[in-house]
């Protein structure tokens, strides 16, 4: 009625041996595998890359880097970039209004220096509204006195003046300065 049941230590011991030595050569071969499709399979194109991942790449990227040149070219080649989207602001900082309809001595220059023309945005450090938008003012060229474009009371007003780039094909600002300007309307 009763079964009597035999550990059997060795065969058991064996039994895992068999079933790790299974598993470890599975393993190697599988690595074995994808090692060998890894080495005879040719890297992907371009294109080939953005199918598979859906990775957009940059249409204006070229291959290569600064590891084929000396460091006084990388300086040189970086400054000629910091000098393309550098701005040069001239302006009167403190413009002076005989009242809130008359023009003022804005002067404000786009020197022959710069490589774009500028539109200039005067707006009120209080309250953050603009009182003055120029149309664009091509380098070389200056407005020597405007009017605001908002009707001020006598006062002192602290202003910032925000000197932007224009691309010359479409208008649209590529580059932003400013200085804080001080504006005061006498009546």
């Amino acid at each position: 009625m009763y079964e009597t049941y035999q550990d059997h230590p060795k065969q058991a011991k064996g039994n895992i041996r068999v079933v790790l030595a299974v598993v470890f050569l599975a393993c190697a071969i599988g690595a074995g595998i994808f090692l060998i499709t890894r080495l005879v399979s040719k890297p992907l194109t371009k294109e080939d890359a953005r199918g598979q991942t859906g990775i957009v790449y940059d249409s204006s990227a070229v291959e290569g880097g600064w590891d084929n040149l000396s460091p006084e070219e990388i300086a040189e080649k970086l400054n000629e970039k910091v000098a393309e989207g550098m701005i040069n602001i001239s302006m009167n900082t403190a413009p002076y209004f005989e009242d809130g309809k008359a023009e003022g001595n804005v002067m404000i220059v786009n020197e022959s220096i710069n490589n774009y023309p500028q539109k200039v945005q005067i707006v009120r450090n209080d309250t953050g509204e603009q009182i003055y938008q120029s149309n664009a003012i091509p380098v070389g060229s200056k407005i020597e006195r405007a009017k605001l474009d908002v009707v001020l009371p006598a006062g002192t007003y602290e202003c910032t003046a925000y000197f932007h780039n224009l691309d010359p094909e479409t208008g649209d600002i590529i580059g932003t300065a400013g200085a804080i300007i001080t504006i005061t309307i006498k009546n």
